[in-house]
């Protein structure tokens, strides 16, 4: 029964993707057929359904733009294909780990300017009018720029579905009531025959099980999908990880993101095979099926039997769908994915995560979405960097007579036949090594400064942390001081007895089992060659 619920709301839903797409809106259906049945039987998260998702149909529907419209079906199917590649190739090499590294921020700003990409795109299907402009924001002004040319009955129908998908759902209907939304004006439309477009005028509805079909293309197709797959692929697998964390499985077992990312692309690689949009873990459908009553991963399985069963026995009641009323469908779906309890966040995390996300925001509505991930990723990338390096500090140990050991601010300048321990907190790659180095205490000035720098913890230095710590050590030496690393591990022993910057500037004490006891070795070192008066740092 949970299937048959799910199928149900995959109707409509399945549809208006293939009208986001802008292709026979058939080709969703296939896909809530293939997407839930293939993705059933392979994903780690037993109660995630994968099907037709709002942000890969419109990431797919904006890649394939420049499609003529003849040839933007066989476009699709080698795009879906090319996407379940990457997929499984992404799950294979294990990289769901990297999802980690995509900010909250640059996702919600992704997120929320596909539900608003959403939404404009299709104010011209609901009013019926054919707008102009180069992107959806453009087309959306010019719909309310011509509105006195609008087709008042189709924005009748859609009007009247966006209420009725609104307060539907809400009794007792419940997943049920998006359809009766859709079914209810789609009848208006058939019984006073009014001047509206319906499914049947997009593309034939075939009333069987598609067959296995593997799409012509040349190799300047593939060149000209392939940056669209890969932004499809992205979208999809960043929300099917939001999606398998929400539903944890029942029976406490972990899930697995890289198995996830492989049962998504075999999905796609089915749906690309059988004529179908392209597929991911989808928020709402899987809300609908813990709703439902599901417990395993049956109900996804049985959601996709059940779309197999309504496509064979009912294909021309899906004929007489109006367009507006899956083109408000989707305005719903649309509004609903704006987060404002998401947002709130963002904006009291700071100007560097409101940055973040606006510039992703705008850049979704304005740019090719390819472009808009890629700008994603790389600000992604630089915020990380940013709090990485800002994130580095650096404490004074200081042990007391009783024992316990004090964090103090370090000073700003080494003291003369002194001995300094330092902690450093933070990342140490890259620009933390260089906010590392300014933090230090300064030895020019000094008489005999020792520098005892505890890096217990850290596997390797790095080539940067290497040149600071190298030059921080000449520093010591022209004072005739010297620079202790401690808690160094096996490998960065390693590194130090390589480095032409290091061998003989530094000395190294490697990490015990137990903690402080190389830190005390050093300092134990230093009072012996400060107590006697050795001359110079050697």
């Amino acid at each position: 029964m949970a299937g048959l619920s799910l199928a149900v709301a995959n109707v409509p839903d399945g549809m208006a993707n293939g009208v986001l797409v802008g292709v026979n809106p058939l080709y969703g259906l296939y896909a809530t057929m293939m997407g839930p049945l293939v993705g059933g039987l392979l994903s780690s998260s037993r109660l995630m359904v994968i099907t037709t998702t709002a942000a890969a149909s419109l990431t797919a529907g904006q890649s394939l733009a420049s499609a003529a419209a003849s040839d933007r079906s066989n476009a699709l199917f080698v795009l879906v294909l090319l996407v379940g590649a990457f997929q499984v190739l992404f799950g294979v090499l294990r990289l769901g780990r990297l999802t980690r590294f995509v900010s909250y921020s640059v996702t919600t700003g992704f997120l929320a300017g596909i539900s608003t990409l959403l939404i404009l795109s299709q104010i011209p299907t609901v009013a019926g009018y054919a707008a102009s402009g180069g992107n959806r924001v453009t087309q959306a002004i010019d719909v309310f720029v011509h509105f006195a040319a609008v087709n008042l009955a189709a924005l009748g129908t859609g009007a009247l579905t966006l209420v009725l998908a609104l307060l539907l759902p809400r009794t007792r209907m419940k997943s049920f009531g998006r359809l009766v939304a859709v079914v209810i004006p789609s009848l208006l439309v058939a019984l006073i025959r009014a001047d509206v477009q319906i499914v049947s005028d997009v593309g034939q509805i075939a009333g069987n099980i598609p067959t296995p079909h593997i799409p012509q293309f040349t190799l300047v197709d593939l060149v000209n999908v392939v940056t669209g797959a890969l932004s499809v692929a992205i979208v999809t697998l960043v929300q099917g990880v939001g999606v398998s964390q929400s539903v944890p499985n029942r029976d406490g077992s972990r899930t697995r993101i890289s198995q996830d990312f492989i049962a998504q692309g075999a999905a796609n690689l089915a749906c690309g095979l059988f004529r179908g949009l392209p597929v991911g873990g989808s928020l709402s459908a899987t809300a609908i099926n813990v709703i439902s009553g599901a417990a395993t991963r049956w109900g996804s399985i049985f959601a996709g039997l059940w779309m197999a069963v309504i496509v064979v026995g009912v294909p021309n009641l899906v004929g007489f769908i109006a367009m507006p009323a899956l083109g408000a469908l989707l305005m719903v779906a649309g509004a609903s994915s704006l987060k404002p309890s998401e947002l709130a966040a963002l904006r009291n995390a700071g100007w560097p995560s409101v940055l973040a996300g606006v510039t992703t925001y705008l850049a979704t509505l304005f740019l090719p979405i390819q472009a808009a991930v890629g700008l994603g990723v790389v600000l992604a990338a630089l915020l990380f960097l940013s709090r990485t390096a800002n994130a580095v500090t650096i404490v004074q140990l200081v042990r007391h007579a009783d024992g316990r050991i004090e964090e103090r601010t370090p000073p700003r300048q080494l003291l003369d036949r002194a001995i300094t321990v330092l902690d450093v907190y933070g990342e140490l790659f890259y620009a933390g090594a260089r906010t590392f180095e300014r933090l230090l205490p300064v030895a020019r000035g000094a008489d005999r400064p020792v520098a005892i720098v505890r890096l217990r913890g850290r596997g390797t230095l790095g080539a940067t942390l290497t040149d600071v710590l190298g030059r921080y050590a000449e520093q010591l030496a022209a004072a005739n001081g010297r620079l202790y690393l401690t808690g160094i591990s096996d490998e960065a022993h390693q590194q130090i007895v390589r480095s032409d910057k290091l061998r003989g500037a530094v000395r190294a004490h490697q990490a015990t089992a137990f903690v402080l006891e190389s830190t005390r070795a050093a300092v134990a070192d230093a009072r012996a060659w400060l107590t006697s008066g050795a001359h110079g740092p050697g």
